[in-house]
């Protein structure tokens, strides 16, 4: 069946927002303006479509201690393994090691650790969530050809956009995150219904890598 004008008017208009959405912290946006410009342009995508944030996931009422403990270990779980394992050997096929020159601010001072482990909830769990594995994932499963293979389609799209989001680390930080996310797809796929499950697995990852560069080890 052929989609009919104002359904390909509505993909158009998702397609172009999620690029905005996408585009903005590489052009200058400041960081402490493009989370709430981004969710705002997710937001209003939404509500052009009749959808709110838990259509896609997100309730604050699912916030509890059991999606933080369980996704929160995971995600310092997965760190470690980054620390002793994925990392290294991403650095040895690669022939490059990691630029952490834009985090030496985590390592010199104490404040710029706490404003770290801050970050890491708000724009790495919270924000980042949202929009990739809450809104695109959404959006993607919701635009994209109806068929069997769909939500594959989604998830590995909704992986590769993320790992391109990080071209700004290199080709050690696009891998990096290109593999992060297979496993946060892993996570939110078995908690679909539930958000809070991958935020927690992402803050918390961010966390436990923002205190091995604090410490020293990273």
């Amino acid at each position: 069946m052929t989609p009919s004008r104002p359904a390909i008017a509505q993909t158009l208009l998702v397609a172009s927002g999620s690029l905005c959405v996408l585009l903005a912290p590489h052009f200058g946006v400041p960081m402490f303006l493009y989370p709430l410009l981004g969710l705002g342009l997710c937001a209003g995508m939404l509500r052009y479509q009749r959808l709110g944030f838990a259509d896609i996931g997100f309730r604050w009422r699912a916030l509890g201690i059991v999606p933080l403990l369980v996704g929160g270990t995971l995600g310092v779980a997965y760190a470690m393994a980054n620390y002793a394992a994925i990392g290294p050997m991403l650095a040895r096929s690669l022939g490059e090691l990691p630029d952490l020159s834009s985090f030496d601010f985590v390592r010199a001072h104490l404040s710029g650790y706490l404003i770290a482990l801050a970050l890491a909830w708000v724009i790495g769990g919270f924000y980042e969530e949202l929009v990739f594995r809450g809104f695109l994932q959404a959006m993607l499963l919701r635009h994209l050809p109806a068929w069997h293979g769909r939500p594959v389609v989604a998830t590995t799209l909704v992986v590769l956009l993320f790992a391109a989001y990080h071209v700004q680390l290199g080709a050690f930080g696009v891998a990096n995150a290109l593999v992060f996310a297979v496993f946060a797809a892993a996570v939110r796929q078995r908690w679909s219904d539930n958000l809070w499950y991958v935020i927690s697995f992402h803050a918390c990852a961010d966390m436990t890598a923002f205190t091995l560069m604090h410490l020293g080890y990273l």
